[in-house]
């Protein structure tokens, strides 16, 4: 495994460090986070009939706002201060780098081509169905009624 440097150095093709985009998914999570707990400690705080006083007046913030964003924030904290963790997410964000996006020519002829099976497959498959029931349905029958 390389180290979180040598990771750096290996994916700096683009320009941006990995650890910026590491900084940057742990922003993000964290604030995703913090909005969904918030959410669900309200409902806890409902569901057990505690006081949920608003803190701070416009704001809109209770306790269990707070509650929620101070959990989300311990849980950012100790994911990104962890050793192992800030090293796999380094290592991710290097690989990443690494990879070879489509172009857009690209991913619209994959797309089309999807289109494009998927319709003649559905073509095929209704055909065969069709024949499959007119032939359990009509034919035979019309045939064992001649017998």
């Amino acid at each position: 495994m390389a180290t979180a440097s040598e990771a750096s150095q290996q994916a700096n093709r683009s320009g941006i460090d990995p650890k910026r985009l590491v900084v940057i998914f742990y922003l993000v999570s964290g604030i995703v986070l913090a909005l969904f707990l918030e959410h669900v400690f309200g409902l806890l705080w409902s569901r057990f009939g505690w006081s949920d006083v608003e803190l701070f007046e416009g704001l809109g913030w209770r306790v269990s706002t707070l509650a929620g964003y101070g959990v989300a924030l311990a849980l950012v904290l100790t994911a990104y201060f962890h050793p192992r963790t800030h090293a796999l997410s380094i290592d991710v964000a290097a690989e990443l780098m690494k990879v070879t996006w489509p172009t857009w020519s690209e991913t619209r002829a994959s797309t089309m081509a999807v289109v494009v099976a998927s319709l003649v497959a559905a073509v095929l498959l209704f055909c065969i169905d069709t024949v499959a029931y007119n032939l359990m349905v009509e034919w035979l029958p019309a045939l064992w009624g001649k017998l």
